[in-house]
């Protein structure tokens, strides 16, 4: 069997690390399949890149109640600084992505006034509430549509996004209220939170230094 690889083999393995290491930063603790859903690829793939980033010590498992995932080594956060400065470079995406980040910062405020409403919402006024948070939640996510369309037509990891809160908020407006906010899964405030990480972090940024009240 041959061991040569090709220029576009070789130009995969490191997009391959970035996304999966990135992807356990931005979840902060998940398992395989959680990693495989944000990534969009086989869970053979996402398994063999794992266990391939746990022998560089670059993830680890963690055990938490009764679950059990994968968190980043403090060897594994300097990498992925190391792999998104890579990737700003060799892309030339900078000018898109800071543009992009900086009209996220303009509607991020609406997100975190229709999750906030969501989570205080009094008993009496329930069903105003829902109307009128599922009408901003379907309005987020045309707006984050036509936000990351530049970005994501140069950086295809960002894809997820618009589709991932799309979907939550579809399941939403379904009933099943746990999509707005809920955890353990891709929910609206989650796949948000996500993506509001993931662009400040992709720039070199660190959103805690930057947000230091909590700001989503």
């Amino acid at each position: 069997m041959s061991t040569r690889h090709s220029a576009s083999d070789q130009a995969w393995q490191p997009r391959l690390e970035l996304r999966v290491l990135h992807t356990v930063r931005l979840a902060g603790f998940a398992d395989t399949e959680a990693v495989a859903d944000r990534v969009d690829l086989p869970a053979n793939l996402v398994g063999d890149t794992l266990r391939a980033l746990e022998g560089q010590k670059l993830i680890e498992r963690m055990t938490f109640a009764e679950s059990a995932g994968w968190i980043l080594t403090e060897m594994g956060k300097r990498r992925d600084a190391e792999l998104l400065r890579a990737e700003l470079e060799a892309s030339g995406v900078r000018p898109v992505l800071q543009a992009t980040a900086e009209n996220f910062e303009i509607v991020n405020p609406r997100l975190i006034r229709a999750v906030t409403d969501w989570q205080l919402q009094a008993p009496t006024d329930r069903a105003d509430t829902r109307v009128s948070v599922m009408r901003e939640l379907t309005d987020l996510s045309k707006a984050l549509d036509d936000l990351m369309a530049d970005l994501v037509g140069q950086l295809h990891r960002f894809s997820r996004y618009p589709r991932d809160f799309s979907a939550a908020a579809e399941k939403a407006r379904a009933g099943d209220d746990q999509w707005v906010a809920g955890v353990g899964r891709l929910s609206c405030h989650i796949v948000w939170a996500e993506l509001h990480e993931d662009l400040l972090s992709s720039l070199g940024r660190d959103r805690s230094v930057e947000s230091p009240q909590g700001g989503m």
